[in-house]
């Protein structure tokens, strides 16, 4: 169905964010089975192109062209989305190029998207990204009518959880980043108390259909029963192999099984049996203080003299990543172009690959395979 721009300007928008690991892909998900709402997998597109397009006036076909190239240099937009470039173009030459601005683009680029599940008209655009949680600002200067769903998960079971999904051991900094995380969007949010909606991973699990049911209030849909049999269509499509899938096949059946499940509460308080007592005791120390706003109530209240040091360097180290993530979208994209050439010729010639350039080079590397 062919929309006017009027129509896609007023189609509105829900970013979901939060420290990732936190039940966003399975409420992403729930939205995806939503007949009248299209998602799109984890891809910082928007803040990819923001530098270099948002103050674009006049469009041009060269200028579209431009964008549709800077577009695909995403890996994750490239691997994960699926969007023919050639439909991609040809649905935005159906426009008037005098009417094209860069958010009605990046919605364009939304509705292009190929959801696995059935649609009719697209009436809400969801998209799920946690590094969005330190950009907020930048999207509500974007998409002024935007709203952000905040999902809060016990600071233990999240270490956990991003411990087995990354392969990070250092809990100490993976509580901090949970704690700096939530902080950060916490200190945002309450500037635009009417755009955001909090909702705590414990609860949507324990009463999935009354919190979807406020879910969809909030978002401006009506409830669609659909959206808690998700399960029904992930448990087919994520277990085909079909190779346009493969990438997103490959991440679902290592670190998002749930996906393929009925929502169910068996995630929630593992810590219990998978946490040794010194490593409750530290990440207590850490974020447990700040754990009590949502009601994750600390069970140890230990002081050691190594727990302050661990406290500071971990503070240092999600300080570090705050300032590289929002230092690094700010750059020109010739700049970022070369940085990304740069880390991968340093890949490819020594083998080293750091935190920052980790996701680029493995996306690179299933390409090649």
């Amino acid at each position: 169905m062919h929309l006017t721009i009027h129509e896609i300007e007023k189609i509105p928008i829900v970013f979901i964010i939060g420290r990732g690991r936190s039940g966003t892909s399975l409420l992403q998900t729930i939205f995806d089975a939503h007949p009248s709402v299209i998602t799109a997998n984890e891809s910082v597109f928007i803040l990819h192109l923001k530098q270099k397009y948002s103050r674009v006036k006049i469009w041009s076909e060269d200028k579209i062209n431009e964008f549709i190239v800077d577009l695909y240099k995403d890996l994750k937009f490239l691997h994960l989305w699926n969007v023919d470039q050639t439909i991609l173009r040809n649905k935005i030459n159906l426009y008037p190029i005098n009417e094209i601005n860069f958010s009605i683009l990046c919605k364009l680029v939304y509705l292009s998207v190929k959801s696995p599940f059935s649609k009719s008209k697209i009436s809400l655009i969801v998209d799920k990204n946690p590094i969005y949680s330190f950009f907020i600002n930048e999207l509500i200067a974007l998409f002024p009518n935007a709203k952000f769903i905040h999902l809060v998960r016990d600071y233990r079971d999240n270490v956990i959880s991003s411990r087995k999904a990354f392969g990070i051991k250092n809990v100490a900094v993976l509580s901090q980043r949970w704690k700096r995380q939530n902080m950060y969007i916490d200190k945002l949010s309450s500037k635009h108390i009417n755009n955001f909606y909090k909702v705590q991973y414990e609860t949507l699990v324990r009463d999935a259909e009354d919190m979807v049911k406020e879910i969809c209030i909030f978002s401006g849909i009506l409830y669609n029963p659909a959206m808690l049999n998700f399960y029904q269509t992930t448990n087919k499509i994520y277990n085909e192999n079909v190779p346009e899938r493969k990438v997103l096949n490959s991440i679902v059946n290592k670190i998002h099984l749930n996906l393929l499940n009925p929502i169910n509460t068996t995630q929630i308080n593992k810590w219990k049996e998978e946490l040794t007592n010194n490593e409750i005791e530290l990440i207590d120390y850490i974020a447990g203080n700040y754990g009590v706003k949502y009601n994750y109530h600390p069970t140890t209240n230990k002081f050691k003299f190594n727990y302050l040091y661990h406290f500071f360097k971990s503070y240092f180290i999600s300080y570090l990543d705050l300032l590289v993530y929002k230092s690094y979208y700010k750059l020109p994209m010739t700049l970022r172009d070369f940085s990304f050439a740069l880390s991968k010729k340093v890949h490819t010639t020594f083998g080293y690959t750091n935190k920052y350039n980790k996701v680029a080079i493995n996306y690179r590397d299933k390409k090649q395979s």
